[in-house]
């Protein structure tokens, strides 16, 4: 249950995030922090489908009788909410990676989409594979902030930086996780110090903005 209510709390920590983004670009103009607000609404998106989809279960579970019908019913409604986080979030990783490319091609964004779906779906372990596919997407991410932290040596930069080091940290840990309640529960709290540490620094990075305004 406590798991349940995090994905819940994700959920409008991402959207709060995509919206400070979505502040920030309206102030800058930049077109990489309107892409990186609507990743995290892709992030927010993923997160309320699959909290939605655990409280139907939970329902359907504690007002049903246990019979092979209401299980089957319930392990459909487990894989659809683990189906759609992982495409949703899969397009928000793809978008921040686009993002880091600063290019202006759809092209190049629906082959990595493409790309990147075809090989979740014809992977015999979607879940393994999802996890190790964000992993290796979230490398590319940190490599681009390890970059611009070397660059700009701000506060903001590494706060960005580490945010994203955490969030790699937990979908590694998620690799291990199925299996493993341990490993579960710190992939989470990675993901909540990740979001945390973006959201402060995009509040840094607004109020820097109304100031020089």
């Amino acid at each position: 249950m406590l798991f349940r209510s995090l994905e819940l709390i994700f959920a409008f920590i991402t959207l709060i995030v995509a919206l400070y983004a979505f502040k920030v670009y309206k102030i800058s103009g930049q077109p990489q922090s309107k892409l990186f607000s609507i990743a995290f609404i892709f992030f927010s998106i993923s997160y309320f489908m699959q909290s939605l989809l655990n409280f139907v279960i939970i329902s359907k579970f504690e007002n049903s009788a246990y019979d092979v019908m209401n299980i089957h019913k319930i392990l459909v409604l487990n894989s659809w909410g683990i189906y759609l986080h992982m495409v949703f979030f899969l397009i928000g990783l793809i978008t921040l990676v686009y993002m880091t490319l600063k290019i202006n091609s759809p092209k190049t964004y629906l082959l990595i989409l493409l790309i990147s779906f075809f090989s979740l779906v014809v992977s015999l372990n979607k879940l393994y594979w999802f996890y190790f596919l964000s992993s290796f997407l979230l490398i590319f991410i940190v490599i681009h902030y390890t970059l611009n932290f070397s660059k700009h040596r701000q506060v903001k930069t590494l706060l960005v930086l580490s945010a994203f080091i955490f969030l790699l940290f937990g979908h590694i840990h998620f690799i291990f996780a199925v299996n493993h309640a341990l490993f579960y529960a710190l992939g989470h709290v990675f993901e909540l110090i990740a979001y945390i540490f973006i959201l402060i620094n995009l509040i840094l990075v607004l109020k820097n903005g109304k100031k020089k305004r």
